[in-house]
């Protein structure tokens, strides 16, 4: 990425892709709309080579944020290809086009004051640029470019290969991050989402020139993308220009492959490591609902109310049990053909094991629990909890600070135009609003009394001094 002050970074690619809640309070995107509401408007789109487009006009201040979505990730590779998604980010980024060297692409950037990154995740990768808004015109043609006329030559190409070859040697020693990419590897074993974002090292040490620009050339087209464009404009004359500057570029009429539905583990998935380390570091996963099964709403909200927020459920069940926790985190990846649910946890190596014994016996029986106030009878609702209306709040509140970010806005559109399926999704807290806490319930039996769970724990070596 390349900031306003023009430093070079470079970021991991394969974060877990969730969907930001900001969408609840944007209209859905298929079909032509247009929406005008005092200073605000949005207007979605789709040109007749198969970009989908969504403008939305932001002018709280005076910047522009373009990201365009690809739908390609490490689903789409094989066992031989696993990896060139990974390979394609850094060099649409880094190595040029077929006009401008990566150095031109990075001086042009810094010249603008603009921002840019990208990121590849199992379902998706995105690309965006942040810059002030009167340089439209380049944040649009610059996108285009380095997209649709990528180019790379073979030393450059080697060049970025070793410096994502040293991004995974410095993965396999961040337990963090480590537990977490083995997690999903055992969490849909034999399914594309089981397959590292990250590649595999023998995959992109022996990656080619020309393997990479066929898979390119397969992927990198209008009618398999998505542009999203939020910030300080007016959406007439931004559609012009999107019409001007994307609508030249051919549709390829290919379709998309058919992935299947992830299915449930059957069997429990269990791998311990042992490495340098001082604490025990654990990872939970349960496969879940994906971005458009109905469930989602609820899924998300027992998320929300297990591991999130000032008084966690999952955290309570634990301290009740006098197991000290350093960290915990828990979250749901909603994937186009299927989700998970996963929990982090950083604790004493002593008390991994007990920590796993309780979480998944608690969460078995989840489905049991008074998730509202209007489960509980009588005098005792003076001093129940409503975790229910509590995570809806925080959602709520959530979707109205990420609106503050254009740049976060646009990523979670492209996403969103990518993923989205249904023919009339809805607004996401409308449906998040009709939640009660027996819907709330019905996710907690469907997810973790029903389905085996995946786990992977990396503890320190027995021979560690």
């Amino acid at each position: 990425m390349f900031k306003a002050d023009g430093s070079p970074s470079r970021r991991r690619a394969g974060r877990l892709a969730i969907c930001c809640a900001v969408l609840g309070l944007v209209l859905s995107v298929p079909g032509a709309s247009a929406r005008q509401e005092g200073d605000s408007a949005e207007r979605s789109f789709t040109l007749e080579n198969g970009l989908q487009v969504f403008l939305y006009e932001k002018h709280d201040l005076p910047l522009l944020n373009v990201v365009m979505g690809v739908d390609v990730g490490s689903k789409d590779e094989t066992d031989d290809t696993n990896g060139l998604v990974h390979i394609l980010e850094h060099c649409i980024l880094f190595a040029g086009t077929t006009a401008r060297s990566g150095e031109d692409v990075s001086r042009d950037a810094r010249q603008h004051g603009a921002y840019f990154n990208a990121s590849t995740g199992q379902d998706i990768s995105l690309y965006q640029i942040s810059l002030p808004s009167a340089y439209a015109d380049f944040a649009l043609r610059n996108e285009k470019e380095i997209l649709f006329d990528f180019s790379v030559t073979q030393a450059r190409l080697d060049e970025e290969k070793a410096v994502i070859l040293e991004e995974m040697s410095q993965m396999e020693d961040d337990p963090a991050r480590n537990v977490q990419n083995l997690l999903m590897q055992s969490l849909f074993p034999g399914h594309p989402y089981g397959r590292p974002v990250y590649g595999r090292a023998e995959i992109i040490g022996a990656a080619t020139l020309e393997q990479l620009m066929r898979f390119h050339a397969r992927y990198f087209v209008p009618d398999n993308c998505a542009l999203a464009v939020v910030g300080d404009f007016r959406c007439a004359e931004m559609e012009d220009r999107v019409r001007t500057i994307f609508g030249p570029l051919p549709r390829s009429g290919q379709a998309p492959a058919e992935i299947p539905e992830a299915g449930r583990l059957r069997k429990d998935a269990i791998v311990k490591l042992e490495k340098d380390v001082e604490e025990a570091y654990l990872a939970l996963g349960f496969v879940a609902p994906g971005f458009n099964d109905p469930e989602q709403y609820a899924v998300r909200l027992l998320t929300e109310i297990m591991g999130r927020g000032i008084n966690p459920l999952l955290n309570t069940a634990l301290n009740a049990r006098q197991i000290v926790i350093k960290t915990m985190n828990m979250g749901y990846i909603a994937n186009r053909r299927g989700g998970a649910v996963i929990i982090t946890l950083t604790l004493d190596p002593k008390n991994a094991a007990a920590a796993v014994r309780d979480m998944t016996r608690f969460l078995k029986t989840a489905y049991r629990e008074n998730y509202s106030l209007g489960d509980v009878p009588g005098d005792a609702r003076f001093y129940a909890f409503d975790y229910l209306e509590s995570a809806k709040n925080r959602i709520r509140f959530s979707s109205e600070q990420a609106l503050e970010s254009g740049l976060a806005l646009a990523e979670s559109l492209a996403r969103f135009m990518l993923l989205n399926d249904r023919a009339d999704p809805g607004r996401y807290l409308d449906h998040i609003d009709e939640m009660d806490s027996g819907d709330v319930r019905k996710a907690a039996s469907k997810v973790f009394s029903k389905g085996n769970y995946a786990l992977v724990t990396i503890v320190p070596r027995k021979d560690r001094k």
